[in-house]
């Protein structure tokens, strides 16, 4: 399963999107089966594109990014899965940034095997978990920068398991 790019495309800032997006939106809005279906027929760095980008487009917001990873983290269970595409290609910087998120999450909302529910608002109610997620979100976005750059780089680097390049008209 690849992605059909523009030759001009190998340039761009997206590319590593690019190369995930017409899988991402092919489930959009569709059950967790038909997710998990599309996601085993990829290969591992698709696999890591595919998690990562599922999770990153939905940090556009500070209370986004609070909900969305504890979204991962605790009824998704996907949260193992964004870490271990990070570690494909080996992103330090954003593993233990991811580390942090998860430490926060589970000090916030889990009393011992029981989870509490968890709401946008939470960051509200609560100016230390405000601050804590302020500072994560700020070392969030310039990692996913990094990553970004480096997933970009390796789908230029390994384009024939990634995306097929359309001919020129």
């Amino acid at each position: 399963m690849k992605a059909e790019i523009r030759k001009e495309d190998l340039k761009s800032q997206k590319l590593s999107w690019l190369c995930i997006e017409p899988m991402l939106l092919s489930v959009r809005g569709q059950s967790m089966e038909a997710k998990k279906e599309v996601y085993m027929r990829l290969n591992e760095g698709q696999q890591a594109l595919y998690l990562f980008y599922s999770y990153h487009n939905h940090t556009k917001s500070l209370a986004e990014f609070y909900w969305f990873s504890a979204y991962n983290i605790i009824d998704l269970r996907s949260w193992s899965g964004i870490r271990k595409g990070m570690q494909f290609f080996d992103l330090n910087e954003m593993i233990d940034v991811l580390d942090d998120i998860e430490a926060l999450i589970t000090d916030v909302k889990k009393s011992g095997e029981t989870w509490h529910e968890v709401s946008p608002t939470d960051l509200e109610h609560d100016p230390q978990l405000l601050q804590q997620t302020e500072r994560l979100y700020a070392a969030y976005r310039q990692a996913s920068q990094q990553a970004i750059t480096t997933m970009n780089e390796w789908v230029r680097q390994h384009q024939d398991l990634v995306l097929e390049v359309k001919a020129e008209a």
